[in-house]
C-alpha cells in the first residue's frame, strides 16, 4: 500500500493529524499497535477524570454533612468500573469507525521502519511520501529485582477490584490523582518519591498544603526513598525494599514515576531519524532531520509539557504546515495546567517560582479565598490564589490556585492573560456571581 501520509499512533496527536490531513484531501493511513484512540481514551486520563469526579462529589458530600446533607455517600468501585466501562470500552471501535468514515485506512500492528519511506507492519510493507510519528509515551521501566510485580497506571484505571492498600512509586501529577481516587474509595495509600520534592513544577506552598490534606486522609508520604527490590509473600502481599533499608508491606504497587517516549520499537535508525532520551529530535516545525518525517505529542523532544492539550495543538499546527505550507514555526500560546486531585492545583503564565527569582520584575499578590461566598457555600476551607503582577505595567502575567475548582478559575484567568488586562481592567468586568472569577473582580474594590 502506498499513501500520501502514514500516521503512526492513534492517540490525541495521531487522530488530530489524521483527520485534519484527510479532510484536506490527503490519502492517509493510521497504524495502531494497541487500541485506536490511544492511552487517553482507553486507559488513561479520561478514566482518571471520571473516577476523580466521583471522588470529588463524595468528598464534597462529607464537607456538607453538617450543613443539611444527612445521608453519607458510599462509593463502590465495582459499580464505578461498570459505569466507566459502559462509556469507554467502545472507544476503540468508535475511533476505527470514525477513521473509516473519513476515508482513512487503518492498520493494526507495530510499525517498524525499514527505510526512510517504508515501514513494515506484521511483515507487510507500506510506503508513504510523508510520515507523522505520534506514538506517545509509556511508563518509565524499572530494572530492580521484582519489577515484574509492578503494575502500571492503566492497570489502576481498569482494574475490576481495588485493593485495600496500594503503594505508588512517584509523587507526580498522576500519583496525586490516584491518591484522591483511592482514598475516597476507602483504600490506604503510600507514596514513595526518590527525592525530597513532589510536583516540582508547581507552587511549592500549594504542594505542601496538598500533601498535608492527603496526610489527613491517611496517605503516607516517604521522600528520599528509592526502590531496591520487591518480593512477594506467601499471603500474596508484596514487600517493597528501599535502598535506605526500609521495608513497606502492601497489596499492590503501581508505577507512576513518569513516562518516556515510546519510540524504541520503531527502528528509527533504519529511517535515518535522529532521537535521544527525551524523544525524537524535531525543529520548530516538528520536522525531524528527515524532511518528510515529522513527530508530535509525547514522543517528540519538544520542550513543552507532555500533556494531551499540547499534543493536540502540535498536531493541528502540523496539519496547517503540511496542507497550507505554513512557513511560520510553531508558537505556543499561554497554556493552563492542572493537577486533577482534590483539591486541585492549577497555574498559568509566569510561575510563582519564576516571580520569586526576579523580584525586581514581578510581585506576587496572595489571596485567601476561603472567606468568599463562592467558597463558603461549598464549605471550602482551603481556597488560595496567587497572582503574578508585572511591576512595569501592573499587568497580570501569571497565576496559581489551590481550591476545588482551581482549574476552572485558572482557565478564566488564562483569558485575562491573553487579553493583557491590568487589575483595573479586570475590575471593570461583570461576571456571573457567585463564582470564582465573579468574586475575583470584586477583590480590589
Amino acid at each position: 500500500m502506498t499513501v500520501d501520509v502514514i500516521v503512526i499512533g492513534s492517540g490525541i496527536a495521531g487522530l488530530t493529524a489524521a483527520f485534519g490531513l484527510a479532510k484536506a484531501g490527503k490519502q492517509v493511513a493510521v497504524v495502531e499497535s494497541t487500541a485506536f484512540g490511544g492511552v487517553v481514551y482507553n486507559a488513561g486520563s479520561t478514566r482518571k477524570k471520571e473516577l476523580v469526579t466521583l471522588a470529588q462529589h463524595a468528598l464534597q458530600n462529607q464537607r456538607l454533612e453538617q450543613q443539611g446533607i444527612t445521608t453519607p455517600v458510599q462509593l463502590d468501585w465495582n459499580n464505578a468500573m461498570n459505569w466507566i466501562d459502559s462509556m469507554e470500552n467502545t472507544e476503540d471501535m468508535r475511533h476505527q469507525l470514525s477513521l473509516k468514515e473519513a476515508g482513512i485506512s487503518t492498520i493494526y500492528g507495530e510499525a517498524v521502519f525499514c527505510s526512510p519511506h517504508e515501514i513494515k507492519v506484521d511483515g507487510i510493507t507500506y510506503t508513504a511520501e510523508q510520515f507523522v510519528i505520534a506514538t506517545g509515551a509509556e511508563d518509565r521501566p524499572f530494572t530492580f529485582e521484582g519489577q515484574e510485580y509492578v503494575s502500571n497506571s492503566g492497570d489502576f484505571l481498569t482494574q475490576k477490584d481495588l485493593p485495600e492498600e496500594v503503594l505508588l512509586i512517584g509523587a507526580g501529577i498522576i500519583s496525586f490523582a490516584f491518591a484522591t481516587i483511592a482514598t475516597a474509595f476507602g483504600c490506604k495509600v503510600r507514596i514513595l518519591q526518590h527525592n525530597e520534592r513532589a510536583l516540582k513544577d508547581f507552587d511549592q506552598e500549594f504542594v505542601e498544603e496538598l500533601i498535608e490534606i492527603n496526610k489527613k486522609r491517611s496517605v503516607q508520604f516517604d521522600f528520599n526513598e528509592t526502590v531496591e527490590k520487591i518480593l512477594p509473600t506467601d499471603s500474596g502481599e508484596l514487600i517493597v525494599h528501599t535502598t535506605s533499608g526500609h521495608m513497606f508491606n502492601t497489596q499492590k504497587v503501581y508505577n507512576v514515576a513518569g513516562r518516556i517516549p515510546r519510540i524504541q520499537q520503531l527502528s528509527l535508525d533504519k529511517a535515518g531519524v535522529n532521537y535521544g532520551d527525551h524523544g525524537i529530535l524535531t525543529n520548530d516545525y516538528l520536522q525531524t532531520n528527515q524532511p518528510h518525517i515529522f513527530a508530535c505529542g509525547d514522543c517528540s523532544n519538544a520542550a513543552v509539557p507532555k500533556l494531551a492539550t499540547f499534543a493536540s495543538y502540535q498536531a493541528e499546527y502540523l496539519v496547517s504546515h503540511l496542507v497550507n505550507k505554513n512557513l511560520a514555526p510553531i508558537k505556543y500560546p499561554l497554556a493552563a495546567m492542572s493537577i486533577f486531585s482534590e483539591p486541585r492545583i492549577a497555574q498559568v503564565g509566569v510561575t510563582t517560582k519564576e516571580a520569586l527569582a526576579a523580584p525586581e520584575e514581578f510581585r506576587i499578590e496572595e489571596i485567601d479565598r476561603s472567606g468568599w461566598l463562592d467558597s463558603k457555600r461549598k464549605a471550602e476551607s482551603i481556597a488560595f490564589l496567587k497572582l503574578v503582577i508585572r511591576r512595569s505595567d501592573d499587568r497580570i502575567v501569571g497565576a496559581a490556585a489551590l481550591s476545588q475548582e482551581a482549574d476552572v478559575l485558572i482557565n478564566e484567568i488564562t483569558m485575562v492573560l491573553h487579553a493583557g488586562w491590568t487589575k483595573a481592567e479586570l475590575k471593570k468586568q461583570i461576571l456571573a456571581y457567585p463564582s470564582p472569577a465573579g468574586e475575583l473582580t470584586r477583590f480590589w474594590k
